[in-house]
């Protein structure tokens, strides 16, 4: 009998890049993918531990899935990603059911750990390891985002040391993949059909420093691959964002005018009790650059609020701050101590309350700026990538689906009225009619 396989992917975009390369391997291993847990007979969890929230969701799907070993067909649970690398001691204790715990290193292992622990009747198999995957290229991966869509990983790990951050801790070092491999694996991903690419990293525009070569220079081989469309940029630091890379950006037609930046703050003081590179002065200049760039730049950033010793007036400077730039889409988040990091161990810890309410304040600044950018977007043209196809029911449908500065799930989206016989995957020229802080109206271009 062919077992079964089903999965959860929790976290960020490179996990579910580990997650598609475990279910790649287990699947040409006979392996047959059920998207119902109850008739699994593995399940895999990639998990994620990078804030408290995301712990706690990680815990919690483990325990709600644990009980299909009771209630469904499920023989082996694995716990993979970085709550296991975090805490595998733990977990093994805490949660019995689980079976098998991955390292955020391991997953080539997947297939490995599922026989050992079927061989030695569920003793409890635990795959760790520092040594980055070879010829990753080759390596089965299955697609778990829509067919015309995928993230490429083209690098592992982070070396900047964040006060606040535990990524180095669980997924070491910086390490880039090979210019040949990244290279091969979109030429690959195109061929079939994969017309939009995300390029992730924890810092992208570091890539390639510890190679000898850089991101301008990868970026220069991927827009000659045929049947390549979009391809974006996750997550440019201000650092090693030089001219070149701009220059690439803005003279390549294939990459999206669409940079993320997580800037986290513009407080010199703050920065560097987080133990950032950038000085107040650095970033400003650099977001000066891009917004005079033509053609005109989306510029996405992500902030935090009440890291310790954030003092009234830091804050008040960063709500000045994005009033001046006006970021296109910003997200934001409240300072979370995580084990083990330098910025858990500070004693000026802000208020949980005082927190949250300068959230909601740099939210709100944030939805105005927003829609004040979505209504100057009227009246302008745009090309749309169609996502999906949505019907009321009374006969009305709409077109939902995303321009190159909007990315996949972070940025809002278009909808287009009287979409005619678009589907899921065209690209299509649209006439913006209507703009709100987060989604735009629009109609097919005659």
């Amino acid at each position: 009998m062919t077992k079964k396989l089903g999965f959860i992917s929790l976290g960020c975009s490179k996990n579910l890049v580990d997650t598609e390369m475990m279910v790649g391997i287990m699947e040409k291993a006979g392996y047959e993918l059920t998207e119902d847990l109850a008739e699994a007979h593995v399940i895999i969890i990639n998990t994620c531990t990078f804030i408290d929230p995301a712990k706690e969701e990680s815990i919690q799907t483990i325990l709600e899935t644990a009980e299909y070993k009771k209630t469904g067909v499920c023989e082996r649970l694995v716990a993979a990603g970085c709550l296991s690398q975090q805490y595998k001691e733990a977990l093994a204790k805490e949660i019995p059911e689980v079976d098998i715990f991955i390292g955020t290193d391991s997953w080539q292992d997947i297939l490995d750990a599922v026989n050992e622990s079927y061989a030695n009747g569920g003793e409890k198999v635990f795959k760790f390891g520092t040594i980055p995957c070879a010829n990753e290229e080759l390596i089965p991966r299955a697609s778990l985002t829509p067919k015309y869509t995928a993230y490429v990983k083209i690098a592992e790990g982070c070396s900047n040391g964040c006060t606040f951050c535990y990524i180095p801790y669980v997924r070491g070092p910086m390490r880039s993949r090979p210019i040949s491999s990244i290279v091969h694996e979109v030429r690959r991903l195109a061929a079939e059909g994969v017309r939009e690419f995300n390029l992730i990293a924890q810092d992208l525009s570091c890539y390639g420093r510890d190679l000898g070569t850089n991101l301008a220079s990868l970026l220069r081989e991927l827009v000659k691959i045929e049947g390549v469309k979009w391809i974006r940029l996750f997550y440019l630091y201000p650092t090693y964002f030089d001219d070149e890379l701009l220059d690439v950006i803005l003279h390549e037609d294939k990459i999206c005018k669409y940079v993320d930046i997580p800037l986290q703050h513009i407080s010199n003081a703050v920065l560097t009790r987080m133990h950032r590179r950038d000085s107040s002065e650095s970033i400003y200049a650099l977001l000066r650059k891009l917004r005079a760039a033509r053609p005109r730049m989306t510029i996405r950033t992500t902030l935090m609020v009440g890291f310790p010793g954030e003092t009234e007036a830091d804050f008040q400077e960063l709500c000045d701050f994005i009033r001046e730039i006006k970021f296109d889409d910003m997200g934001a988040f409240t300072f979370s101590p995580q084990d083990g990091t330098p910025a858990a161990r500070m004693t000026d810890q802000i208020d949980e309350e005082v927190k949250e309410d300068r959230y909601h304040q740099l939210m709100a600044i944030q939805a105005g700026i927003s829609e004040e950018n979505n209504e100057r977007l009227i009246d302008t043209d745009a090309e749309v990538l169609v996502e999906e196809i949505i019907e009321d029911g009374e006969g009305h449908r709409q077109a939902k689906g995303r321009t190159s500065y909007q990315a996949p799930e972070v940025d809002g989206n278009v909808y287009i009225d009287n979409p005619g016989d678009l589907k899921p995957g065209d690209f299509v020229n649209v006439h913006i009619i209507d703009g709100y802080a987060y989604d735009l109206i629009a109609e097919v271009k005659e």
